[in-house]
């Protein structure tokens, strides 16, 4: 890369390729010149819910019941109502009872406690569930007879089990089997299965209730979710999570944790030792908790319900590359990541550190080569995003700040905001500085293991003094949204300075930290009582966590436990079951801190160039702004449903109050596209409104069955298996799409579903155990390490059955090669005797000529193979039994993506 420089009276002139650029002399600068208001000092108001616009929509929402003054002593309620909406809940917020319990669902947030209990409330809980609709309470604590037997069990009387660790979430049994609920948590993983409690640093534990159950022999009796488990392995007498249900479809559950407390505290780094980790690795933490609540409203109603999904375009994981640019050789080297990403047409964040004094940390490295900024900003898929000023380590001691910080161009001045860091040559308070700045003479008595310490810093200036001098700069007039501290700190008073300054985003927190591997809305203070306009995405990993190259190895002999971006990539599989963000940071630069070993930059841009293609089919890369202004506008957004039993119909509502990229609506796989307002992409068990819909309403329709099938995979199969649809203008009915929708045989999207042998249908599947040591699904896709003896295999309706498939005309089936040798196979349809309707006969097509010729689909190399019926002989479409494949010619590796007939 060649730059040319020529001095203006207030700019430069970069020349690189081809392209001159007006850059400013940051020489120039002094600003900002409008102060900022100083945040008020507390956690804020606590939150009413009737002073909030959260209690608008439909009964076919999902009701927050929070009465009378709950809100006052529990104001944990707001966190649970953000966390909801984020796994694309739609949530109306009451206190009203009689509003609530219209709804087919509930939460009753600590509103089942005496004190808060009305005279009848107990018998209007019990009619509800018994009339067959979904009461989940937080805070049960009443022994009120008919709440008793509503829930069927019994609640502590102390309500403070400080010894109980973890909440295990217990398997499905044949009491309550596969098709339960807990179906969806992985009991192969212990992250998955287990909520931690307790917080080993402060040697203490959240408070909990406990429940005695009742006889659970009984079909409908009470049953438990979850369990605690104590500090000496031990589980506890007492249950932490349970269920009774109805016979006509009615459950009431019981958690007995304050799940807003729980989050709350979690969003505001309070958790202290609760987490199993700090980055890097699976830690869902309360997104458990909201899984098993999202599922409990989807399977609330017969037909089912729609929700919103965290990734745009129905991907499984909302990825972001970032950057830290904070020493000198960074700026240079921030060029090669982002031209990495821009020749695979994807995006990024670098945060850039206004570094503007020599101090012990490094040069003025801003001052010096904050011109490559233009050089990145050229390429045109970066945002522009502030890394503070001062990269302080001691940020949480700084106070917040007069707001009226500037920068005024040049390297000292007493006007300027001028925070310097230096180091301390010993532990004494009264040794001198190594690096001096006037008036610093002595060390502040050093908190940091490096003995590094700051002077002159404050939140607000390192918020707005760095905001305005990288937009002062910008080639591209960007607006600067996107905020991450130094060492990943996170003071208090942050969320309510970085509002104040204009911005919108942070990654300042740390994923397995807070407990959740989704966004998540900041509060006030980092306490839970007022919310802020800040939207935080914690980072995933980054390239201090783990041996960073572009190595990619299964466990072995060079990796035991494989190499770094493998596991990688397992974490974002594994986050890719509900949706959630991944967000990873490099540092461009090969320097290194004092007692750590330097890690080469190629050694990290290798990484970078080995996981990103081997995550592309499930990930949607994107900016943090980009990330941001999704979720801003998703999780502002409501979504109705109406169904009409009549006709079979159901009308679903989207709600938008800003535009918004490729919002997937999740629906049940039994319902087949009708029409829409809006150009959309249609899938089993999804909808994507396609590019950038305006905010306004936008009305969808779909043809029901009446009954619930599994959700549908986080990402798109192949090309072929979706009905697309575009229309010029809103104002303009859809075409009927065409073909007809696909009845869809299995996705491979639910591991815990398809160990349970169950295809998407709901019916028996299952193979000759060649998956047993491949992690089962991988992804969205199955993998299948054959023989020549191996099968797989697929009903495609009760057995003993003559199932109906007299509609469609061929079967579809995409599959890919890991190691790209074309291994052949059959495809088998089975079809079954008109007497008795188990008598089966079995037609095969041989589809290793097809295969060989097939071209492959899409980046992603998936060969489709569409089969017409008449290929497989006399079938009797009228009454199909399965779909298998079988008779593979060679031994190898197999991927299979959706099985649909159409």
């Amino acid at each position: 890369m060649k730059i040319n420089f020529i001095v203006t009276a207030s700019c430069l002139l970069l020349s690189y390729s081809s392209v001159t650029l007006a850059v400013v002399d940051i020489t120039t600068l002094k600003g900002p010149t409008a102060n900022t208001p100083i945040p008020a000092a507390g956690n804020g108001t606590v939150t009413d819910p009737a002073s909030t616009s959260f209690g608008s929509g439909t009964t076919s929402r999902l009701a927050l019941y929070v009465p009378g003054n709950v809100y006052k002593d529990y104001p944990g309620w707001l966190p649970l109502y953000k966390a909801l909406v984020f796994q694309g809940i739609p949530v109306r917020v009451t206190k009203d009872i009689n509003v609530a319990k219209s709804h087919d669902a509930v939460i009753a947030y600590q509103a089942l406690q005496s004190k808060y209990l009305g005279l009848l409330d107990g018998l209007t809980w019990s009619t509800y569930v018994s009339g067959g609709k979904t009461l989940i309470a937080i805070g049960l604590t009443s022994t009120d007879n008919n709440l008793k037997s509503t829930f069927g069990v019994t609640p502590d009387t102390t309500s403070n089990k400080n010894k109980r660790e973890v909440i295990v979430l217990n398997a499905p049994t044949a009491t309550y089997p596969a098709t339960s609920v807990n179906s969806i948590f992985d009991q192969s993983d212990v992250r998955d299965k287990e909520i931690p409690l307790w917080k080993e640093l402060l040697n203490t534990g959240f408070t909990t209730i406990g429940y005695t159950l009742a006889s659970s022999s009984a079909p409908n009796g009470v049953k438990a979710l979850g369990s605690y488990r104590t500090d000496n392995s031990a589980i506890d007498t007492k249950a932490a999570i349970t269920i009774k249900s109805t016979a006509n479809g009615g459950k009431a559950v019981a958690i007995g944790v304050d799940l807003g407390a729980y989050i709350g505290e979690a969003n505001g780094g309070k958790t202290q030792g609760v987490p199993r980790s700090y980055v890097a690795q699976y830690e869902p933490g309360y997104d458990n908790f909201i899984r098993l609540i999202k599922q409990l409203y989807v399977t609330s109603t017969s037909t089912g319900l729609v929700t919103s999904w965290g990734v745009p375009g129905n991907k499984g994981v909302h990825f972001a590359w970032t950057y830290d640019i904070d020493a000198q050789d960074s700026y240079e080297l921030a060029f090669q990541c982002a031209q990495d990403l821009q020749s695979r047409g994807i995006g990024g964040t670098i945060n850039w550190q206004a570094k503007l004094v020599k101090d012990a940390y490094d040069i003025a490295s801003f001052s010096h080569y904050y011109r490559n900024i233009s050089a990145v900003e050229a390429l045109g898929n970066m945002e522009l995003a502030s890394h503070s000023v001062s990269h302080s380590p001691n940020l949480l001691k700084f106070p917040i700040g007069t707001g009226k910080e500037i920068w005024n161009g040049i390297d000292y001045d007493e006007t300027n905001y001028f925070p310097f860091v230096g180091q301390c040559t010993s532990t004494s308070a009264t040794d001198p500085w190594t690096t001096n700045i006037p008036g610093a003479t002595t060390c502040d008595t050093p908190n940091d293991r490096l003995y590094f310490y700051t002077l002159g810093g404050s939140l607000l200036g390192e918020a707005r003094v760095s905001k305005y001098i990288l937009e002062s700069i910008s080639i591209n007039n960007s607006p600067v949204v996107s905020y991450r501290t130094g060492h990943l700190l996170y003071p208090d008073a942050l969320p309510q300075v970085l509002a104040a300054t204009g911005f919108k985003y942070s990654s300042s927190g740390a994923c397995n930290d807070q407990l959740t591997h989704m966004p998540y809305q900041a509060f006030y203070n980092n306490a839970y009582n007022q919310a802020v306009d800040i939207i935080e995405f914690p980072l995933t990993a980054s390239d201090e966590d783990g041996q960073i190259n572009g190595d990619w190895e299964a466990p072995g002999s060079k990796y035991p436990n494989g190499s770094y971006a493998y596991n990688q990539a397992a974490l974002i599989n594994k986050i890719a079951k509900y949706g959630g963000q991944y967000t990873f940071l490099i540092h461009p630069t090969t320097a290194n801190l004092p007692g750590q070993v330097a890690t080469q930059f190629s050694d990290k841009l290798a990484f970078q160039q080995t996981l990103t293609p081997k995550v592309a089919n499930v990930a949607y890369f994107d900016t943090m702004a980009g990330r941001g202004d999704f979720h801003s506008a998703r999780i502002a957004s409501g979504i109705d449903v109406a169904i009409n039993s009549a006709t079979a119909t159901a009308t679903v509502t989207v709600i938008l109050t800003k535009p918004i990229t490729d919002l997937t609506l999740k629906i049940p796989t039994a319902w087949a596209f009708a029409s829409s307002t809006v150009g959309v992409q249609a899938t089993p068990g999804a909808v994507v409104l396609l590019n950038t819909v305006a905010a306004g309403t936008v009305t969808l329709t779909f043809k029901t069955s009446g009954t619930v099938a599994s959700t549908s995979a986080p990402a798109p199969g192949p090309t072929k298996t979706t009905t697309t649809m575009s229309i010029p203008s809103p104002t303009v009915p859809p075409p009927t799409p065409t073909p007809l929708n696909p009845r869809l045989v299995d996705d491979f999207a639910d591991p815990q579903r398809y160990s349970s042998e169950k295809n998407a249908m709901g019916y028996y599947t299952s193979d000759d155990g060649t998956v047993s040591a491949m992690s089962t699904v991988q992804a969205d896709w199955l993998m299948l390490s054959v023989k020549p003896t191996s099968y797989w295999y697929s009903n495609l309706g009760p057995v003993n059955t003559c199932n109906d498939y007299s509609g469609y005309t061929k079967v579809s089936l995409a599959v890919r090669y890991p190691t790209a040798t074309r291994i052949g196979f059959n495809v088998v349809i089975q079809d079954v005797d008109a007497a008795s309707c188990s008598q089966l006969e079995q037609h095969e097509f041989n589809a290793t000529a097809l295969i060989k010729a097939a071209t492959p689909v899409g980046p992603d190399n998936w060969l489709q193979l569409d089969l017409p019926l008449t290929n497989f002989g006399t079938v009797d479409k009228t009454r199909l039994k399965a779909v298998s494949l079988s008779k593979f010619t060679q031994n190898g590796q197999v991927e299979v993506d959706y099985v649909y007939f159409s």
